[in-house]
């Protein structure tokens, strides 16, 4: 039998991403709620899945085996209460608050009631981490010299397309493209460098379309005496689909992913060339759905989403800091 799976939040766009993958993967939505009852009718009457406005009926009714939490961004809290009561599994969207201190709350709250919890950061699961775990456990890797991460997607006006005209409102999403793609880029650098990152210097662009929220991000980082980092992340790719690239620099090897492609050249000169899936949110379910069969601990925790928040507060600061 398929595990039950419900959607609280299903006015968030990401829904159909999750509906359609579990759907891939035989596994239907069986409830979907969302605090917006309006949006949240439509969103779940589009996905075919049954409706409920309210929360703690739906999981009380269901009793699911997982429940993918996608709150929008200053209605976290609310949209969780319900599930810090029911507890079941869950897996929730990222940032987890509009800012550090309310991610850390969320993360707090949900480790004081004992769910078992993984956050939505996909890029944790991409081809090029399981090549530098095999290289650094083989001697091969040597020393982590610096690093890129890069995430440019399409341009802003896809968000009110998909109903969701909060995501360029910073009072309701908590910023731009640095807030919803910077955050990848951020937990990549920390699960690379460390829990101690340095802001050296960052930037942000509003230029092209005016908005309140940021098209474009970019941050230099560094670790004590570890390796610097660039994180770029905007909404500034000319059409629909975007540019992604991870560039990992070490002493041993010089590993690159694109989509759907991880490069390794050796320090010895040999390129390796390894296909892999494009980052997308299929390798997420599928670690949570392997995970909670065998009975292991979420793979990322919330507290390290919480973290990656927080840098992402700092680069903010730093930001502000060096227009001045």
């Amino acid at each position: 039998m398929p595990p039950r799976v419900v959607i609280v939040g299903v006015a968030h766009w990401h829904s159909s991403i999750y509906a359609g993958i579990l759907k891939e993967l035989g596994i239907p939505v069986i409830g979907a709620s969302d605090l917006a009852k309006d949006e949240g009718a439509a969103a779940a009457a589009g996905l075919g899945i049954p409706f409920e406005a309210d929360a703690a009926t739906l999981l009380a009714r269901v009793r699911p085996d997982l429940a993918i939490v996608t709150p929008r961004h200053d209605q976290v809290m609310a949209a969780l209460t319900p599930v810090l009561a029911a507890k079941p599994p869950i897996l929730i969207e990222k940032p987890m608050g509009l800012n550090g201190n309310e991610a850390r709350a969320v993360a707090r709250a949900i480790e004081e009631a004992g769910l078992w919890a993984i956050p939505a950061l996909p890029n944790r699961f991409l081809g090029i981490w399981r090549h530098v775990e095999e290289l650094r456990s083989t001697g091969l890797l040597g020393m982590v010299t610096h690093a890129h991460f890069r995430i440019i997607n399409g341009p802003p006006g896809r968000y009110p397309a998909w109903g969701v005209p909060w995501m360029l409102e910073p009072d309701k999403s908590g910023g731009g493209s640095l807030r919803n793609l910077g955050i990848h880029g951020a937990d990549a650098f920390r699960r690379l460098a460390g829990p101690t990152v340095e802001v050296v210097s960052a930037a942000l662009s509003h230029r092209t379309y005016g908005l309140a929220v940021e098209e474009f991000s970019a941050a230099l980082l560094r670790a004590p005496d570890g390796p610097i980092g660039t994180v770029e992340s905007g909404y500034s790719y000319a059409a629909a689909g975007g540019d992604f690239e991870w560039r990992i620099a070490a002493t041993g090897a010089y590993l690159q992913e694109t989509k759907g492609l991880v490069a390794i050249r050796h320090a010895d000169g040999r390129l390796e060339t390894h296909e892999t899936q494009d980052p997308s949110y299929r390798p997420l379910l599928e670690a949570t759905l392997s995970a909670l069969a065998a009975g292991r601990p979420p793979p990322v925790t919330v507290a390290e989403c919480a973290e990656a928040v927080e840098l992402c507060d700092r680069i903010y600061d730093a930001a502000k800091r060096d227009r001045r």
